[in-house]
């Protein structure tokens, strides 16, 4: 059995919003996809967070595989790596040396996963019309902008799960016993802060308990 994981990142500067995405495929056959944004990220970054998540997402397969008892089933291979960036692929590999030193940690979480898997690299050239590239493309660059954001609260708003939405006119925050409150001064509607729901929110006011004033 042979595990390729596709990742790609979107970002421009480091001080600007950034996406990953990744693609699991198994044997041949596009099993699972993730993405994520990332609130500032330079290119490098959204790249490595991307074969992180990846391959995490490949760790937690495989776990579950070996549980079941189908690795052995099947003549389990390995992991592949396929990227269209040669730094991260050479980072993954040991050919390029890791020098940013206020990133370590990421790259250590990058190497436990590469170990643990027995990751193997591929390189594939960007926007050559592999499918699965593509995808991974596509994916960060949604995680990016919000797109995928704005889904997640279209779909939360038809669940019934808000009534409140993305930031708007009207909307304000409250910090209360411990936690975020929005509130709809027009609807008259108070929720539970949740990033995904609300969007990422600025200032906010914090209502003290009597004993604290």
């Amino acid at each position: 059995m042979q595990i390729e994981i596709y990742s790609d990142g979107s970002a421009t500067t480091a001080e600007k919003p950034g996406g990953y995405g990744w693609v699991m495929v198994q044997d041949g056959t596009k099993i699972s996809e993730g993405s994520g944004h990332m609130p500032n990220a330079s290119n490098n970054d959204a790249e490595m967070e991307a074969a992180i998540q990846g391959l995490a997402a490949a760790l937690k397969h495989v776990n579950a595989l070996d549980e079941q008892r189908e690795l052995s089933d099947r003549g389990f291979v390995g992991v592949t790596l396929v990227s269209d960036s040669q730094l991260i692929l050479g980072w993954t590999s040991g050919r390029y040396r890791f020098k940013q030193l206020d990133k370590m940690d990421k790259y250590k979480q990058l190497q436990f996963l590469v170990k643990r898997l027995n990751v193997q690299t591929r390189w594939v050239r960007g926007h050559s019309g592999d499918v699965h590239n593509e995808r991974c493309d596509e994916l960060a660059n949604e995680a990016r902008t919000g797109a995928v954001k704005s889904k997640e609260r279209a779909e939360a708003i038809a669940k019934g799960e808000t009534v409140i939405g993305t930031k708007r006119a009207g909307v304000i925050c409250l910090w209360h016993a411990g936690k975020m409150k929005v509130i709809d001064l027009f609807q008259n509607v108070c929720e539970d802060y949740k990033r995904e729901i609300h969007g990422p929110r600025g200032s906010f006011l914090e209502v003290r308990e009597e004993k604290s004033r």
